[in-house]
């Protein structure tokens, strides 16, 4: 729930319907990682969500004290074979992917106990007036 009422707030952003759609992507992508991955082993932990809109973007920062991001995961591109039977079509892998995608300038840093990613969002590609 906390995850659906963080991407209600940022939705909320003065931004063109593309804008919302790719923050929305992103940010789900970024904020179900961490529920799923850096507190796997923790029924709750606290996600401190930073976002801050530019002319030209949206940037966001986002803090957690979970496990650290696996080494090398930022320059690690995860590439399907999508040529096969619909059956046979991999599950998952995706969200990174489309992070790295339609993000720019991202970056990771572990500082004491905390993870920070940190991205942005460029606002000239959401636009299309």
């Amino acid at each position: 729930m906390s995850v659906r009422q963080a991407l209600h707030q940022v939705l909320a952003l003065d931004l063109p319907s593309d804008g919302k759609s790719v923050a929305e992507i992103v940010l789900a992508e970024v904020l179900n990682n961490i529920v799923e991955h850096a507190y796997q082993e923790r029924p709750t932990g606290l996600i401190q969500l930073s976002v801050k809109r530019t002319d030209q973007a949206i940037d966001v920062q986002v803090l957690d004290e979970g496990v650290p991001l696996p080494d090398g995961l930022l320059d690690r591109k995860v590439e399907h074979d999508l040529d096969c039977l619909m059956d046979d079509l991999p599950e998952g892998g995706f969200g990174w992917l489309l992070v790295q995608e339609l993000t720019d300038n991202l970056s990771y840093k572990r500082v004491d106990q905390s993870n920070c990613l940190a991205f942005s969002i460029a606002i000239s590609n959401c636009d299309t007036a």
